[in-house]
């Protein structure tokens, strides 16, 4: 289904039960909305669950960039509101969870609670030029010179050589983003500082991050769990960034306790 929001087409599925307390999925960078296929049939029996192509990726518009985590922000509450969710539990992977901090910073009242998953609230200098890197790479090459390299980020060793399955669904959303989405999103993210912002921050919060996760690593989560009061961290071992895809059923056991809890009505 497509929606107009904040100025573009957002592609989304709404699925669940109709009155069971809602909850919003918010994908990683060259992913998605099915890249959350395994939490939505583990939620669908309890939960109304809405997940978007964000701006830029799967079929939802791709406009030219440089993207603003502001009105990045803006697509996923408009969305909301369009689809008549008044209130909802949000779980963002990677630059789903920046957006998810933006989301509690300047629409708190829309959310029952937070699940930061694989992410990072800052972007430090010396980062910056792999950001560069990848952007000139995609201008120049398009979307297979991101490839070999996220696989690398993405998974564990022990998934990259005996998982072939999973690789090539990866590398499959890989190569059908968007070029300019890409671009518009590593922009965003090459700026990305909020940590300083983050104890504004008051919903409850889960961050969970991947052992292995070289991408967005354990101490990107940590800076996170200790700016945001009350929060709780989990680190999950022996998986990497896209736990959700390698590992669901683990990953599931740290998200389903924690929305039962936190969800609303």
């Amino acid at each position: 289904m497509k929606s107009t929001v904040n100025g573009i087409a957002i592609n989304y599925e709404l699925s669940g039960v109709a009155d069971g307390p809602a909850v919003v999925l918010h994908h990683p960078l060259a992913t998605s909305l099915n890249s959350w296929d395994e939490l939505t049939a583990a939620l669908e029996h309890k939960y109304r669950v809405l997940r978007l192509d964000a701006r830029g990726h799967g079929q939802s518009d791709a406009p030219a960039g440089p993207y603003a985590f502001e009105t990045l922000a803006k697509d996923v509450v408009d969305l909301m509101t369009a689809c008549g969710i008044d209130k909802a539990s949000f779980i963002g992977l990677s630059m789903g969870g920046m957006v998810g901090q933006y989301l509690g910073l300047i629409h708190p009242a829309r959310f029952n609670s937070l699940m930061l998953v694989s992410t990072s609230s800052r972007i430090p200098d010396e980062a910056k030029p792999i950001w560069e890197q990848r952007i000139a790479a995609a201008k120049k090459d398009g979307m297979a010179s991101q490839v070999d390299g996220a696989m690398a980020r993405w998974v564990s060793p022990r998934a990259l050589a005996e998982d072939a399955a999973l690789v090539e669904r990866l590398r499959k959303l890989i190569l059908s983003t968007p070029i300019d989405g890409y671009l518009g999103w590593c922009e965003a993210i090459r700026g990305l500082n909020v940590t300083s912002r983050l104890a504004a921050i008051k919903l409850p919060t889960r961050v969970i991050v991947g052992e292995l996760d070289p991408a967005t690593p354990v101490a990107a989560s940590q800076a996170i769990h200790e700016a945001i009061p009350g929060s709780d961290l989990v680190i999950v071992p022996g998986v990497s960034h896209m736990l959700h895809n390698e590992e669901p059923e683990l990953f599931h056991s740290h998200v389903l306790p924690f929305l039962d809890n936190h969800a609303g009505r």
